[in-house]
């Protein structure tokens, strides 16, 4: 217990130190050049922080889970997001006495911190090569921010940390967590049925185990049942968020790589539409890539929990924000080798787009 405290100190000060950075340079850039954000809810965001310079880590969804914290799901299309991580920000917000702003960095920035010490357990003899990329991933600012995140990554990793140690229940109560942070967590019921059945635990073990693993997304879906008499309300609310969701019909994957390629075609190639559009797709391939790589690598469980995950965001008929919902999926996507040229020749790819992209989103520029 000692060394994990000290592990997650150390990763505790790397992550502070990180964020100072990224803070400094949103400041400045925001201050530098007076632009005021555009997009939706923005002055309402204000009224949680009283320097407009540093609001930037409520931006988009930020304001969205500001708002649940305040007033519950009282606003339809509030239902889009689940509830684990707003009820664990109003918490911390009311235990401590903490603006619900700044507890969300908070929490943020502590999960993080736990998911880099769960890294040091599962990938000890390469920690570092895996902590530096996921720090420097282009998009890994919204780690910081009030978004989910920080929070998934530490319960994803921490449930296939206790797969690994074989502690079954306890996995299935963080899968339960992670089930009520995101949809996407439900996929860890799968992987923990994969080990379950390796293990040959008894039917009647399997299901109750299972059944906790889905309890945070079965507690939500009987809330939107009882409350609004939907309980896939979450689905049904996805159109209003723009981005050409859709939410009534699925849409598979060749629908979406065609319609990509017409927009590659039809879209102004001096416009940032056109650069996030290129972001989306190319972020899609490379994660698609590295999943076949990885396959004999990673177990079972973990490929499968990729590969859904892969799947689950083009059924709505769209790539936006797939770069932002990689950054849970790249310890598991990383390659377990590469060389120190090919490593650092990454990174700096990564930092540069990291830059950049933390640049446009300074200005109140939708990313991910």
């Amino acid at each position: 217990m000692k060394k994990f405290f000290i592990n997650f100190a150390s990763s505790l000060l790397l992550v502070l130190i990180w964020t100072f950075m990224l803070t400094t340079l949103g400041v400045m850039l925001f201050r530098q050049y007076s632009v005021i954000p555009t997009f939706p809810y923005y002055y309402m965001l204000l009224q949680y922080v009283k320097d407009s310079a540093l609001a930037l880590w409520g931006y988009f969804d930020g304001v969205h889970y500001l708002r649940i914290i305040g007033s519950g799901y009282a606003d339809i299309g509030s239902q889009a997001f689940f509830p684990f991580y707003p009820l664990l920000v109003r918490g911390i917000s009311d235990l401590f006495h903490l603006s619900p702003y700044l507890s969300g960095v908070i929490v943020s920035l502590a999960s993080l911190a736990g998911s880099i010490t769960i890294i040091k357990y599962l990938f000890p003899s390469k920690k570092y090569y895996y902590i530096f990329v996921l720090l420097l991933f282009p998009t890994s600012f919204f780690f910081v921010g009030l978004y989910t995140e920080s929070l998934f990554l530490f319960l994803s990793l921490s449930f296939f940390l206790a797969i690994k140690k074989q502690k079954y229940l306890l996995a299935s109560i963080i899968a339960g967590l992670a089930s009520a942070t995101r949809l996407v967590g439900v996929f860890l019921a799968f992987s923990l049925f994969i080990e379950l059945l390796r293990s040959k635990a008894s039917r009647t073990y399997t299901i109750i185990q299972i059944l906790i693993s889905l309890s945070g997304f079965i507690a939500y879906t009987y809330f939107l049942w009882t409350k609004f008499s939907d309980p896939l309300m979450f689905l049904h609310v996805q159109s209003m968020f723009g981005a050409e969701r859709s939410s009534s019909e699925l849409i598979f994957l060749p629908q979406v790589l065609y319609r990509y390629l017409k927009m590659i075609i039809a879209v102004d190639p001096t416009s940032f539409l056109y650069q996030r559009i290129w972001l989306e797709l190319i972020t899609f391939i490379g994660a698609v890539i590295a999943w076949f790589y990885n396959l004999k690598r990673n177990t079972p469980a973990i490929s499968l929990y990729v590969a859904l995950s892969l799947v689950l965001p083009t059924l709505t008929g769209t790539l936006s924000s797939f770069p932002r919902y990689a950054l849970v999926l790249l310890p598991f996507l990383l390659p377990p080798t590469m060389s120190k040229s090919r490593y650092y020749l990454l990174n700096c790819v990564f930092l540069a787009l990291l830059v950049y992209l933390f640049r446009k989103y300074c200005y109140g520029t939708f990313i991910a």
